[in-house]
């Protein structure tokens, strides 16, 4: 690990100010919102970086809070603060996950839900924005526009200021779970987001199964599993079927951490404790689940 580099900071009081500096002067610029992935590539000099946007002085970007059927999250909203908010209930089991699954308490505290978002992939709150029909609110000082969490295309010029869920409705269950080599927690092996919504009879009536390095490194849903599931009695058999699936259609890339067949064995471990976690909710549980090492 190295000493920080010399760079320029530049701290906005406003968005109008952020947005309005980086259109003119930012080219190659960073934004800085809590800081716990840029600083630690700038000290291992995985980027080089001449100038930075400190955007701490927002103050007015920090809420959770209900506006008819969306939930708003301001775009540096703590991690600690998203899971404390209690916006949330149990049927947002994969927000309160956060509260264990990313990283220390310090971490939690510092990180910021834009930083997460900006991260792109490799941050947690994509797969979890996957499951709930989530977008992000972009802004520059050409206005703003609602993107897709998986792919953003944030530009030199813009910023992430909020995100939008639709308040779920109904009986509905969530999860997410990470499995991790290493206690403490950075990007996990294989993480996943799922939500189920019950319809009569037990069947279900919606689901989404999100899967981390579903193409390659790709964050995506697996839909042939997800159709194995919806509009039946979600039983052991129907369950077996849904894994099958999703074993047949998954091609996650491998690395040092774990060979493409091993991520496929563990997405597949994951993705039957996170179901079993939404339906046991559904049926009146109250389970538990989260990392596994």
């Amino acid at each position: 690990m190295h000493e920080l580099p010399e760079f320029e900071v530049y701290t906005p009081s406003t968005l109008r100010d952020a947005v309005t500096y980086l259109s003119a002067e930012g080219s190659g610029a960073k934004l800085l919102a809590g800081g716990t992935s840029l600083i630690p590539r700038m000290k291992k000099r995985g980027i080089s970086v001449k100038r930075v946007v400190d955007l701490s002085g927002l103050k007015g970007l920090h809420y959770v809070r209900r506006t008819g059927k969306t939930i708003k999250i301001g775009g540096l909203t703590t991690i600690s603060e998203l899971v404390a908010s209690d916006v949330f209930d149990e049927r947002y089991d994969c927000i309160r996950a956060l509260g264990r699954l990313f990283g220390s308490q310090a971490t939690r505290d510092m990180a910021t839900v834009a930083g997460n978002l900006a991260a792109g992939e490799q941050g947690d709150l994509v797969q979890i924005l996957c499951a709930l029909d989530g977008k992000v609110v972009v802004e520059s000082a050409n206005g703003r526009r609602l993107a897709d969490p998986t792919k953003p295309g944030l530009g030199e010029d813009e910023v992430i200021t909020e995100i939008q869920i639709p308040a779920l409705q109904g009986p509905v269950s969530t999860s997410f779970g990470k499995f991790d080599k290493r206690k403490g927690g950075g990007k996990g092996v294989v993480t996943t987001a799922i939500l189920v919504r019950s319809g009569k009879g037990r069947t279900i009536e919606d689901i989404r199964i999100v899967v981390s390095g579903a193409r390659g490194r790709s964050i995506g849903r697996a839909r042939k599993a997800e159709s194995r599931l919806k509009g039946r009695v979600a039983d052991a058999e129907a369950v077996q079927r849904a894994l099958d699936a999703l074993k047949s259609e998954i091609e996650p890339a491998g690395d040092f951490r774990g060979s493409s067949r091993f991520r496929k064995e563990i997405a597949g471990v994951m993705v039957k404790d996170g179901l079993m976690h939404c339906l046991d909710r559904l049926r009146g549980g109250s389970p538990t689940y989260g990392r596994r090492e």
